[in-house]
């Protein structure tokens, strides 16, 4: 057996004391704190047995343990110090709560923690939500250099990664200033030839994208018969005008008086732009202007011309109001939208004028004729699909003669593929958005339509013979001329007439160095032109007879067709964009959508 160690001896009871006046000390120190409480370590507390009736306590607040030790410290109400028992952590041979020599432990106390002084909750809110405040609160002096950071990322990102040619180069790490500023140079010049030469190709695209071919195949298309006017000299009806005399006797006072109304109607009759100043203008003999027309019709001729042709479509001859006044149309197909019954009826839709007539080289000669003309009279040959003009040819024969007329002719026809007017510079019949007077359009029409606007702007009237829509029906006139749009024109009266003889020459020609006259009128896209190659007459006891036909078929044919097409000019540009930058369509593809999808996402998106 062990020997037991006795610690009676002086030296054990000295070292006992020398335990006991370090804890008083150190009690002094640390305050009563110290002393009511006995420290262990936590792992020494876990092994106290169970037959210890002692108080085990747990180490105090602030206080600091070496480990390895433990003491226990127990203060004796008497005021002497007890036994003292002390083990080591790491032996577990050593029975716990065993007496022992008395040593020292040097423990220290951690320091409070700092707390707040007591405040009520009124103040403690009030300052939980200006903090609050004060944290939401945005700072635009940091916000602002945030935004021009980003921004300033997302711009180099997009120059390294573009796949535009010259991009990279201003973004390129280890390049000089004077290297950046020379590729912004160049890119900038070839973006400004880019931006150059598309405007030409543009330009030519809208303006002059047609091309006319010759096609010399004649044995495939057919040619138009020529169309033609006749207008007779011979215009009102004596014997109507007698009877309109005696109907107004109260406005015709003396024999003079009836034959200068005589002289006045036929040549009003006859009134056009070449013979203004042989019209009578001292007296009106009570007759309005808005009834010029009404009484013309009233006390005209019957001119009823018959036709016959050897074509295989038959040919119809209408009546049509023209600036030559009263005449005839064969084988047109505007003529009747300016014939008296039309206007009379205010209709404005389109009629079903039948096919054009054509002919074919293997039909062989074909004429047509006009018989029972009982006159003389003024010819203008045009196409099917237009009116006479003022300014072209006409034609004068005699009431007794049996004339012959060969003409040749020129056709021209427009490829629909373009859409646009202003490129192929020309206009079908059913673009008529711009006329005022009638739904169809044509080349004559538009010039007739020029002339009477240009009237209207220096005399402040139109003349008779065009369209008056007003004041048929009945005897409620209206007076005026009503276009399209409603709008009503006064028609010129003598004073009126008198102001046209000043202008007849800037009217006819359409140009004028005083007054500024701008018709827009653009030609036919599908229009016949005829010329007189040769005619010959002779008399003819059964009356004037009118024949006319085509000498020779022509041997080409010209055609408007698109040369230059969208799909061409894609490629043009595409072509130069390709040249300068070396980029594609989907580098414009990748430009949209960095600067849209992503450009939002590197803004505004964390």
């Amino acid at each position: 057996m062990q020997p037991r160690i006795d610690d009676s001896s002086p030296s054990a009871a000295a070292r006992t004391l020398t335990s006991s006046s370090c804890r008083s000390s150190w009690a002094e120190n640390e305050g009563s704190a110290s002393g009511s409480d006995s420290l262990l370590t936590s792992s020494t507390a876990s092994l106290l047995p169970p037959q210890d009736n002692r108080r085990s306590l747990s180490p105090g607040p602030g206080l600091l343990i070496f480990p390895g030790t433990g003491q226990r410290h127990q203060h004796n109400p008497n005021g002497s110090t007890g036994s003292k028992t002390i083990a080591k952590a790491n032996d577990g041979n050593v029975a716990i709560n065993q007496p022992g020599p008395g040593r020292s432990i040097r423990s220290f106390r951690r320091p409070p923690l700092w707390q707040p002084p007591a405040q009520d909750h009124a103040q403690r809110g009030q300052q939980e939500q200006q903090e609050k405040e004060v944290l939401e609160r945005p700072n635009r002096r940091d916000s602002r250099p945030a935004c021009l950071a980003k921004g300033k990322a997302f711009i180099i990102e997009f120059l390294q990664g573009s796949s535009i040619h010259g991009f990279i180069y201003l973004a390129k790490l280890g390049l000089s200033f004077v290297e950046r500023v020379l590729w912004l140079a160049f890119i900038c010049v070839a973006l400004f030839s880019i931006i150059s030469l598309s405007k030409r190709t543009w330009h030519r695209f809208q303006t002059s994208p047609m091309v006319i071919s010759m096609d010399r195949n004649k044995l495939v298309w057919n040619t138009s018969f020529p169309s033609l006017t006749v207008c007779p000299h011979k215009r009102i009806d004596e014997m109507k005008v007698d009877d309109y005399i005696l109907t107004h006797s109260d406005q015709f006072l003396s024999e003079e008086d009836k034959e200068d109304f005589r002289d006045f109607i036929v040549k009003l009759a006859s009134l056009t732009y070449d013979n203004l100043e042989t019209l009578p203008l001292n007296k009106s003999y009570g007759i309005p202007s808005t009834k010029y027309l009404d009484l013309l019709y009233e006390l005209k001729w019957g001119f009823e011309p018959e036709i016959s042709s050897g074509a295989a479509v038959k040919m119809f001859i209408y009546e049509t109001q023209t600036e030559f006044g009263i005449c005839h149309s064969v084988n047109s197909m505007v003529a009747r939208y300016n014939s008296f019954d039309y206007w009379r009826s205010d209709k404005w839709s389109l009629m079903d004028h039948g096919d054009r007539v054509t002919v074919h080289p293997l039909d062989g000669e074909i004429y047509a004729q006009i018989i029972n003309l009982s006159t003389a009279y003024d010819v203008y040959f045009h196409g099917a699909g237009d009116i006479p003009s003022i300014s072209k040819q006409r034609y004068t024969f005699p009431e007794s003669d049996y004339t012959t007329v060969e003409l040749i002719a020129l056709e021209i026809f427009t490829n629909e593929e373009a859409r646009a007017t202003k490129q192929r510079s020309c206009r079908f019949n059913y673009e008529a958005e711009d006329m005022m007077t009638v739904p169809i359009y044509s080349f004559g029409l538009c010039l007739s339509e020029c002339r009477m606007f240009f009237a209207l702007r220096v005399c402040g009237c139109v003349p008779h013979f065009y369209r008056n829509s007003c004041g048929y029906t009945g005897h409620n006139h209206i007076f005026g001329t009503q276009m399209r749009n409603g709008r009503r024109l006064p028609v010129c009266g003598l004073e009126g007439i008198g102001c046209l003889v000043k202008i007849k020459r800037e009217i006819i020609s359409l140009k004028s160095d005083k007054y500024k006259i701008n018709c827009n009128c653009l030609a036919n896209c599908d229009d016949s032109n005829f010329f007189v190659q040769s005619y010959r007459s002779r008399v003819w006891f059964l009356g004037a007879n009118l024949q006319w036909g085509i000498l020779e078929h022509p041997k080409m044919q010209l055609r408007r067709e698109v040369l230059f097409s969208f799909a061409d000019v894609l490629v043009y540009i595409g072509g130069l964009v390709g040249f300068f930058l070396g980029c594609s369509a989907l580098s414009f593809t990748e430009m949209i959508y960095y600067f849209t999808a992503r450009f939002v996402r590197r803004m505004f998106c964390n």
